[in-house]
């Protein structure tokens, strides 16, 4: 715990003093959401100009993911093994086909995990009304789907928080130490994001920051049509986009600082 304490408190130091490049990072996620979806908004049709056009920002978009998310974890795994106070606005970037390269072989991979544990909750979530039916006929009490559902949906986060936090930590291991180094130690890293102080970091994370998010995106106060709607929108999904940057940075410096002192324990104070 005295590991978690140190990580959290040198990691919300880096983002309160990083908060240029905070802004920096929101702005290029925004972009990035916008170009995405002008790219699904781009008309069905069988136009061989069009299906060209859409597989090119396809790509193109998966490239940027690669420069900007290699770039952030790699920086945040040197800013901890530095012990750096600021996290610098350059290190949002990755440059050299090589890393470009490997980070995006790592993308496609962590979005077909992605995937296949998508569906796979989405196979559970469609057989809820069977399980209630199979648990009442044998408990001969009455069990609502609902309530299978919520628990399906408690595990299902439970999951995803572990997951995503596997996937940001054998990023950041890959980027600094290579592929042979996070393979060799990736099961290690999926029982302490499962288990141990990892999971803790993660679960912070999403709880503090995601919840904030969530309450800016969906609380829409009572305002006069107009003017101060329009405004408020603004308001509320530009600290949205800020806090989630924040959050997505105090995660990966979290995880990378606690590699750094499972590596080095002397540098716990």
């Amino acid at each position: 715990m005295n590991k978690a304490l140190t990580a959290w408190k040198w990691s919300l130091g880096v983002v309160a003093r990083s908060y240029r490049t905070v802004v920096l990072l929101a702005a290029l996620l925004a972009l990035w959401v916008f170009t995405a979806y002008e790219w699904l908004d781009m008309p069905a049709e069988s136009s061989v100009l069009l299906m060209i056009l859409s597989i090119i920002w396809a790509i193109a978009q998966l490239l940027a993911a690669a420069v900007i998310v290699g770039g952030a974890l790699a920086g945040a795994g040197e800013t901890a093994a530095s012990e750096d106070r600021r996290f610098p606005l350059r290190a949002l970037w990755t440059l050299g086909r090589k890393k470009i390269m490997t980070t995006l072989v790592c993308c496609v991979a962590s979005l077909a995990l992605v995937w296949m544990c998508s569906s796979t909750f989405v196979w559970i979530n469609a057989h809820s009304v069977e399980v209630a039916s199979f648990l009442t006929f044998h408990s001969e009490k009455p069990i609502s789907h609902e309530l299978i559902e919520n628990i399906c949906f408690g595990i299902e986060w439970l999951v995803w928080i572990i997951v995503s936090g596997f996937l940001l930590n054998f990023l950041i291991v890959m980027l600094r130490a290579g592929w042979r180094t996070a393979g060799e130690q990736s099961a290690k890293m999926l029982a302490a994001c499962t288990f141990r102080t990892p999971f803790l970091t993660s679960l912070l994370s999403v709880g503090v920051f995601g919840r904030l998010t969530y309450e800016l995106t969906h609380r829409h106060p009572v305002v006069p049509p107009g003017f101060w709607d329009y405004t408020q929108v603004i308001v509320r999904f530009s600290l949205a986009l800020f806090i989630l940057s924040a959050g997505v940075l105090f995660w990966a410096l979290s995880l990378a600082r606690l590699h750094v002192l499972k590596q080095d324990p002397s540098q716990v104070k």
